[in-house]
């Protein structure tokens, strides 16, 4: 289901990432993700003026890991299977998916703790949980943000129920550092208005997590006494994941290199992606090699950090950007 569908509220589930099976007639759930969750004045629900009315502390803030979504549960007491919200990899450690990438992930960090795979699956399968992870492994692909450390970022449990049921933060961390996972920063805060004095930081500075590049920050709190999370997003990392979009949607690679003008032309939000695809249309020519394999998420990062070096340098002020809506054309929603 297309994200933007969850702000109608029009189906059963708010889970992004649900795995049914039918037994005896009944259907159980296997895999359960968290609610959809939006950014900060995003929905309606998610206005600071409505937060401030409705929903309760205290608040659990974790760093929004940069990576795909990974779902690991026991079917049986003693096997495990790893998902991404979408599909069920075959065989389940096939390494071209994301679930059978997380899977071999998983035995790794099971293997850093001598663990066997079936200690943690009887756990998993006798409490009916799902644990949810993210993958970041650059070498299998790229996304915004750089992660020198690899692997499964443990960021949740949740209960195999309809309704979101999830365990605190500090019982995440405990269970990764026993089964060998890696952790999120976190950190708790008593009231809203703290919240909203992080949030301000989280918008304005791409390193607020003591110097980590950051997508953002991810709170989980209380509203109407069910959990309930909601995000607040970089606004850097925002313009980085413009340069990534608007470089797939222009770059060809067949039967070489170069850029074309798409049937439906990208919108660019914010002015820097406007020079950024200017940019873009020269290193095309002059280095090729950078985006041979940009389709398949490799390059993201170097491309976008020789983009912030020539910007830093002045280089890219030089630019003719008068022709660049050629190619694309301005957001209204934009500057």
């Amino acid at each position: 289901m297309r994200d933007h569908l969850y702000k109608k509220h029009r189906y059963p589930t708010q889970a992004r990432g649900l795995f049914t099976m039918c037994q005896d007639g009944r259907y159980t759930v296997k895999v359960r993700g968290y609610d959809k969750f939006f950014n900060i004045n995003e929905t309606e629900v998610t206005q600071w003026h409505v937060l401030e009315r409705k929903v309760q502390g205290p608040f659990e803030i974790t760093a929004k890991e940069n990576g795909c979504i990974i779902f690991i549960t026991a079917p049986t007491p003693d096997t495990l299977l790893a998902t991404s919200k979408h599909t069920i990899p075959d065989p389940i450690d096939n390494a071209s998916s994301h679930g059978g990438m997380g899977y071999r992930w998983l035995l790794d960090h099971l293997a850093s703790t001598m663990t066997d795979p079936s200690s943690l699956a009887s756990w998993v399968h006798h409490y009916r949980l799902t644990l949810v992870a993210e993958l970041c492994d650059d070498g299998f692909e790229e996304h915004v943000v750089p992660y020198p450390t690899s692997g499964l970022y443990l960021h949740g449990i949740n209960y195999n129920t309809t309704t979101l049921r999830t365990l605190p933060i500090s019982v995440v961390h405990a269970v990764a550092r026993r089964f060998g996972f890696l952790t999120v920063d976190a950190q708790s805060l008593s009231t809203l208005a703290d919240v909203r004095l992080l949030a301000d930081r989280v918008q304005t500075d791409p390193k607020w997590n003591g110097g980590k590049e950051s997508e953002g920050m991810v709170v989980r709190c209380q509203l109407d006494k069910q959990d309930f999370f909601f995000k607040v997003k970089n606004d850097t990392y925002l313009v980085y994941r413009e340069y990534r979009e608007l470089t797939k949607q222009l770059l060809k690679v067949t039967p070489e290199i170069g850029v074309v003008v798409p049937l439906k032309k990208p919108k660019v939000r914010y002015e820097k992606a406007w020079y950024y695809v200017a940019w873009l249309l020269l290193r095309v020519v002059d280095h090729p090699e950078w985006f041979a394999h940009y389709l398949e998420n490799k390059g993201v990062v170097k491309v976008r950090q020789a983009f912030e070096q020539d910007w830093e340098a002045g280089n890219v002020a030089l630019l003719d950007v008068d022709h660049v809506d050629r190619w694309v054309e301005r957001d209204s929603k934009g500057w």
